[in-house]
């Protein structure tokens, strides 16, 4: 099954229209931003009920809630055809009747967002809480969960479990199915608000400071998900997990050996920190992205060694070597 993307009522559109800073002129503040509430709204039941035969009236019932995804210029005559050829394919029909069939309703992940975002209040003191929408993205891998400050889009058809045939057919490798699971919607939400909050220096991106900004956002997901297993946050197998725990110091030993710390080299980095089904150089019983779990191992050493140091301080501290020196990490071997 080929790979399919939305390209006016997607993410991509979605996007236009949530950036900071773009005008939004004539929307007013969502209420759930001002009661401090959580709304989802299921964008992807209120397309795939509309009549094909006609979309036009349809979508201008629905423009007035998902004017995010639909755009100002839904109307225009090639924009109603590719709605009508999105709505329309088999291959995604499939998967939202997948999506109505595993998702009946949204009380779990209400309830889910709700606890994560009031954790986040407490230490983001006055944050809003994002309206969020739930959508079938059509497999668009890349972006199982958009965040723009005040929206958030989950992309509900990435999360149905690893038994979907319809991964396999669209070639998604095994390694990325095996979190395509309930247990990771949580985390790739939070996930996604910890990269608006994590600051990087555009001047430094040396692999160590790669591997500290992955390390704070894991670490806000200690904080906001305090009951989620690590598995889950970092999206390893229990065994990968393993293997990282009892070979955290040979890795260590690796990277300071080889002086790769301050390299930045992009073959480098994307040996240590690009998602892949191991890391290169390293046995294949061990995890991809073996950079940002000892990037998260060195922020909580810090944060442990510093606990005057708030989270969002941490979250601002673009300086990767005072986070690594203040940690004092030196794993056993």
């Amino acid at each position: 099954m080929k790979k399919f993307i939305i390209i006016l009522f997607s993410i991509g559109m979605f996007c236009v229209s949530c950036q900071p800073g773009s005008s939004r002129k004539g929307n007013e503040v969502p209420s759930a931003l001002k009661k401090k509430q959580i709304e989802i709204h299921r964008y992807e039941k209120a397309i795939f009920t509309i009549d094909v035969n006609n979309l036009s009236p349809g979508l201008a019932r629905l423009y007035p809630q998902y004017k995010f995804f639909l755009g100002n210029d839904w109307q225009d005559t090639m924009n109603i055809l590719r709605m009508y050829n999105f709505v329309s394919d088999k291959n995604i029909r499939e998967l939202y009747d997948l999506v109505a069939q595993r998702f009946p309703d949204t009380i779990q992940l209400h309830n889910d967002l709700k606890q994560a975002f009031e954790q986040v209040e407490k230490q983001y003191p006055g944050i809003k809480f994002p309206i969020i929408y739930t959508y079938v993205s059509g497999l668009d891998i890349e972006l199982p969960v958009i965040y723009a400050d005040t929206v958030m889009a989950i992309s509900l058809d990435l999360f149905l479990g690893i038994d979907v045939s319809a991964y396999r057919k669209a070639g998604i490798p095994e390694y990325k199915i095996a979190r395509f699971t309930k247990d990771f919607i949580m985390p790739e939400c939070m996930l996604a608000v910890a990269d608006s909050l994590v600051k990087t220096n555009d001047s430094n991106q040396g692999l160590l400071d790669q591997m500290i900004a992955a390390g704070k956002a894991l670490y806000f997901l200690d904080v906001v998900l305090p009951g989620v297993k690590d598995e889950f946050k970092i999206g390893y197998t229990p065994e990968k997990l393993n293997w990282c725990r009892e070979n955290e110091g040979n890795t260590w030993s690796f990277l300071i050996g080889n002086q790769l710390l301050y390299s930045s080299d992009p073959q480098v980095s994307g040996k240590l920190m690009v998602d892949a089904p191991f890391t290169s150089g390293f046995v294949t019983e061990s995890p991809g992205r073996l950079g940002e779990w000892v990037g998260w191992q060195i922020v909580r050493a810090y944060m442990k060694e510093n606990p005057a140091v708030r989270l969002q301080d941490l979250m601002k501290n673009t300086d990767a070597q005072s986070i690594l020196k203040g940690s004092r990490y030196k794993p056993n071997k």
